[in-house]
């Protein structure tokens, strides 16, 4: 067998270098073996995501860095004696104090009270028509005062609205006592307009209904408040009173307002206080991490 081995060994000699590296590259792929000195694009890959997600992770705590620096700035200025807190705190003080001396400061008008209450001239009911159009004529003394129910009639002649009386004769003016001015005798004439109107619209509500009619003087309508000396309506209620108490109301919404801002700094102004030693412990977390990082040589991407 002696030119088997000849023939072979000429072979491998006359074998190109090329076909030999070949082969032996086939041969590693083969048995899944890495050829000696070939770079692998694998790691290169991992290796570049690996720091790609560094350079994330540095530029969040940069930005925490920040938020906590701006936090630390916060607690430690809390502390001082004076700082934002304890300015808006004593601006709410001061306008507390002056919303209390405004409440303090509502009452009724010396100069617009007392009013003058009328004789018991009794009003006397002249004439009560209840159909269409509704009609009530009043005396007082010798002077009369007609009203008449005026209808708003649609296209198709339907009633649309509900009814009311309006003045169509007399005049108050010859009820008017002599007063001191003329403000308040404009005052009263508005005064008993508007009461004897009501009356007209109450006689006219109580025949619709069956009942018994009310009887009125001039001293029912110009009965005066125990608290201000204003006139009182036909239900016992003082306008001018419910305007003051209207006024009182405002000023309460505001203090309550007003305090509950206060509440809510002085709250803000505490938690700043007990957070300082928990913000400066996160803040140095943060730092040495990023120091971690960049001793690694990660800087943030631009």
């Amino acid at each position: 067998m002696s030119w088997l081995r000849n023939w072979l060994n000429r072979a491998k000699e006359n074998q190109d270098p090329g076909e030999e590296s070949s082969s032996r590259t086939d041969e590693h792929q083969q048995t899944g073996e890495r050829a000696p000195g070939a770079s692998s694009d694998e790691d290169h890959r991992q290796g570049f995501h690996i720091r790609d997600a560094e350079r994330r992770q540095l530029r969040r705590l940069l930005r925490r860095q920040d938020d906590l620096s701006y936090d630390l700035q916060r607690a430690e200025e809390s502390l001082n004696e004076e700082n934002q807190w304890t300015e808006r705190i004593e601006q709410l003080n001061q306008a507390i104090e002056q919303a209390m001396a405004d409440r303090e400061a509502i009452e009724p008008s010396t100069e617009s009270t007392p009013r003058v209450q009328l004789d018991p001239v009794p009003i006397e009911i002249v004439e009560l028509k209840e159909e269409e159009p509704a009609n009530v004529r009043l005396r007082i003394g010798s002077t009369e005062i007609g009203y008449r129910e005026e209808i708003d009639w649609a296209e198709r002649g339907h009633n649309v609205a509900n009814p009311e009386l309006r003045r169509m004769a007399g005049d108050v003016e010859p009820l008017l006592p002599d007063l001191e001015s003329a403000e308040r005798t404009q005052e009263l004439r508005e005064h008993l307009l508007h009461s004897l109107s009501t009356y007209a619209n109450q006689l006219l509500e109580h025949a619709a209904a069956g009942s018994e009619l009310p009887a009125m003087t001039l001293a029912d309508i110009t009965r005066t408040c125990p608290a201000c000396g204003g006139w009182l309506d036909q239900k016992n209620r003082c306008p001018i009173c419910a305007e003051l108490n209207w006024k009182r109301q405002e000023i309460d919404d505001d203090l309550r307002r007003l305090r509950k801002e206060r509440d809510d700094v002085i709250s803000d102004l505490e938690r700043q206080r007990d957070r300082l030693p928990i913000v400066r412990r996160q803040l140095a977390e943060t730092q040495s991490d990023i120091e971690k990082l960049r001793a690694k040589g990660v800087e943030p991407a631009s």
